[in-house]
């Protein structure tokens, strides 16, 4: 019994911990006006191939299942394209949530080694560029995770830039300090 008290107890802690940081992302009380409608889970290019789709992750969060949350696919997947931002009839920013679980997942190390990696390049990449330009997202990330396969991919690469699929990178004249600044708000 006792044990099963401390397990309680660490819980509760842990529940107190992650919501106390969660109150720092501005929106919170936004969340709980979710009327569940489903639009950001609709608008959301990867939610067939996540375990929790965005309105899913809402509710999870709303309700205090921040654990549930924190170790879902979902805001790995998430691309923070702000489709579901964009068309939520409450103005929820979902992608926000999106990212600020996805730093604190990462920081709790309850994010997978993959996920981690995954996550870290391709913020650099689009605080390097302001977009995120694929084939130099694809190579930071296998240079993290499994340098090797990089042989494998020559031929793929080498087709799609002959078919125009990708490119050379641009260069980036766009003044970054906006996103930067997004960046740092959310965590």
């Amino acid at each position: 019994m006792a044990e099963f008290a401390k397990q309680v107890s660490a819980q509760a802690s842990r529940d107190s911990a992650w919501e106390s940081r969660l109150l720092a992302f501005k929106d919170l009380k936004l969340l709980r006006r979710c009327m569940q409608c489903g639009t950001c889970s609709g608008s959301c290019g990867v939610a067939p191939l996540a375990d929790y789709t965005p309105r899913m992750i809402v509710n999870l969060v709303a309700r205090g299942d921040i654990e549930a949350a924190l170790k879902s696919k979902m805001i790995f997947l998430c691309t923070n394209c702000l489709a579901c931002t964009t068309r939520c009839p409450k103005g929820i920013p979902v992608a926000d949530l999106m990212m600020k679980l996805r730093n604190m997942s990462i920081q709790a190390h309850l994010a997978s080694a993959e996920d981690d990696a995954s996550s870290r390049e391709f913020v650099r990449t689009l605080l390097k560029r302001g977009r995120i330009y694929e084939p130099e997202l694809m190579i930071r990330f296998a240079m993290k995770t499994s340098p090797l396969s990089l042989l494998g991919m020559r031929g793929q690469a080498i087709s799609l830039f002959q078919k125009g699929k990708i490119g050379l990178p641009s260069k980036s004249g766009t003044d970054l300090s906006d996103l930067k600044k997004k960046f740092k708000e959310v965590g």
